[in-house]
Formats: structure tokens, sequence, C-alpha cells
């Protein structure tokens, strides 16, 4: 899988129910766009706001400039 820009997390935190990263680690495990909840290919982003498909985080990337 290509993540674009690595966000490094912690294996721990992904599991720890009370971390900000369990809706990522479950967007991540269903396979699916934490952004527009469609599956998502080989080329998922990890972006500040959590696992997205390529549309999503482009399109992030567009708006932020």
């Amino acid at each position: 899988m290509k993540n674009g820009t690595s966000r490094a997390v912690l294996v721990g935190d992904l599991f720890r129910s009370d971390g900000p990263f369990l809706s990522t680690a479950d967007d991540f495990v269903a396979w699916r766009c934490g952004f527009c909840g469609h599956p998502v290919d080989d080329d998922a982003h990890f972006t500040a706001d959590g696992f997205w498909c390529a549309a999503c985080a482009t399109a992030l990337a567009a708006s932020a400039r």
C-alpha cells in the first residue's frame, strides 16, 4: 500500500479504546475511506484526519492550498 505522507502511529494507540486513532484503525481494518466511506484501493492515504481514499486525500490537499 502506498501511504503518501507518513503519519506514524503506535500500534498501542491504534487499539486503545480511548485514543483518537480508533476510527482510523477501524477504517484501515475495514479497508474503507474514513471520509466518504467507499472501499479503498492500494492507493489509500493516511492523513491527519484518518485513512482516506486517493480521491478524498487529493481533494483535501487541493483545498489546503
